[in-house]
């Protein structure tokens, strides 16, 4: 271990981090600068890569061993934003993901010498994002968290009943009972009082992200889910925790300062907001290229379902976190705006709502919500630069609705110029859905297969 920590000793400096919304963020300086500006034709560039394989990428692998950080459901591939941030960017310039998730692109993007910000409303997205984006001192990180951990073991069990219900709302400590066993929740309870104690924010944020690692896994962790990285967890009776949680998080530990080395000598540099895709806290014409991937509709994906697991234990109350989680695009919230300048998404409307009038409010919302989004991302796009998104479809009631034609539509009516589009296949395992291809049900499960990939370009005014 002493090794490792000589090795990831770094003494970059980090950027401050914001995880509050702020009504707008100027770009600051970049890190990284140009020395050459290469001229990019955008269009043509755009063109081509629309037409490559998209799927498997001819058969190559991510090597940055960050992504592999924390569990999180949908990640698409790493070559996926990298490919086009590759091509469509030069050394230096802004790069935007505004639905950024646990910051896949943004890891691309530094690690190309960009200069990348992430938004994202999700509380624990947001820590995952920039931790494995922004560089710290990986010695000190690991320094910090042994600290916590020989603090966390002198704690007694005996005085833990009662500081357990000082932290936490009643709500919170029923949540904890009903998912975890007793002794494991006297040891998470230990080792997050001791994170919170620790005074630098960047290694604060560090360690509650190895926290969380130990909880959000696909076998569910220390919980007593079936599954947590789907965000469909379930409870099995029959399940018994037998890990202790001060050995994982050592392990953890372990994993997360070597995961990070290649992040610490990237030429890039990253900024994380904690904000909202529909109103991006950033200057107009100062994003050079934007690749996203939205949610999908009808909280198919049900982030905060899952990430309370982790969110409760690090302060955040279960009716905060349910209040959030309808303000998420994607949530099942009802418009009673049901006409759209696309043709497809009035379609789709109207074929729901012969059959559900309730599932086609909700669609609804979902389209105007990205539609708000598409004219942000216009907004701040610099003129003659590329947004691309990455779309997966759905099947409600029955009814394809066919999100990635709707898109192209609505970003085509707001002012963008509509490129192309590609399908490509979802490699399940990868993108870690919730269900397998022989699902025969008829939600939004049956539409996982596939998404489409859409290329936009902001044109000259």
């Amino acid at each position: 271990m002493i090794e490792m920590q000589k090795k990831a000793e770094s003494k970059y400096s980090v950027r401050e981090s914001s995880f509050r919304y702020q009504p707008r963020l100027p770009l600051g300086k970049q890190k990284v600068f140009p020395l050459h500006i290469e001229h990019l034709d955008v269009e043509r560039i755009l063109q081509r890569l629309l037409k490559e394989d998209l799927t498997t990428f001819n058969g190559e692998k991510s090597i940055c061993a960050a992504h592999k950080l924390h569990a999180f459901p949908a990640k698409f591939p790493p070559q996926l934003p990298r490919l086009f941030i590759q091509e469509l960017t030069n050394p230096g310039e802004c790069f935007l993901d505004p639905m950024a998730g646990s910051g896949t692109a943004l890891i691309e993007a530094v690690l190309l010498g960009r200069h990348a910000i992430g938004v994202d409303l999700d509380p624990l997205a947001s820590l995952i994002a920039h931790v494995k984006s922004v560089p710290s001192n990986l010695s000190q990180c690991a320094r910090e968290g042994y600290k916590v951990l020989q603090q966390a073991r002198k704690r007694t069990p005996l005085s833990i009943h009662n500081e357990l219900s000082h932290q936490y709302t009643p709500q919170s400590l029923e949540f904890f009972r009903y998912w975890f066993e007793e002794n494991t929740i006297t040891e998470l309870f230990t080792l997050s009082q001791e994170i919170k104690k620790v005074k630098d924010a960047d290694i604060r944020t560090f360690l509650q992200v190895v926290f969380s690692s130990m909880i959000i896994t696909k076998s569910g962790g220390l919980t007593r889910a079936r599954d947590l990285a789907h965000s469909r967890p379930h409870l099995d009776v029959n399940k018994k925790v037998k890990q202790n949680a001060f050995k994982v998080f050592t392990e953890n530990l372990h994993k997360a300062v070597e995961s990070l080395e290649d992040i610490v000598n990237a030429p890039g540099s990253a900024v994380i907001v904690r904000s909202d895709a529909r109103r991006l806290p950033l200057q107009s014409n100062s994003v050079h290229l934007i690749v996203t991937s939205p949610p999908y509709a009808a909280n198919a994906i049900d982030y905060i379902r899952a990430h309370k697991f982790s969110l409760i234990w690090l302060g955040h109350p279960p009716k905060i976190l349910t209040a959030l989680r309808s303000k998420y695009i994607g949530s099942e919230l009802r418009s009673s705006n049901l006409e759209f300048k696309s043709e497809t998404a009035n379609r789709v409307i109207r074929n729901l709502q012969r059959i559900d009038k309730g599932r086609a409010a909700v669609v609804a919302h979902y389209f105007h919500d990205m539609e708000a989004a598409l004219i942000e991302m216009l907004r701040v796009l610099v003129v003659g630069r590329a947004a691309v998104l990455v779309v997966g479809s759905s099947t409600i009631r029955g009814i394809e609705i066919k999100a990635p034609t709707v898109l192209a539509e609505l970003a085509d009516s707001i002012g963008f110029k509509v490129i192309g589009m590609a399908k490509r296949e979802i490699m399940r395992n990868a993108r870690m859905m919730p269900v397998s291809h022989n699902s025969s049900r008829n939600g939004i499960e049956a539409r996982m297969h596939e998404e489409g990939v859409i290329g936009l370009i902001k044109p000259g005014q």
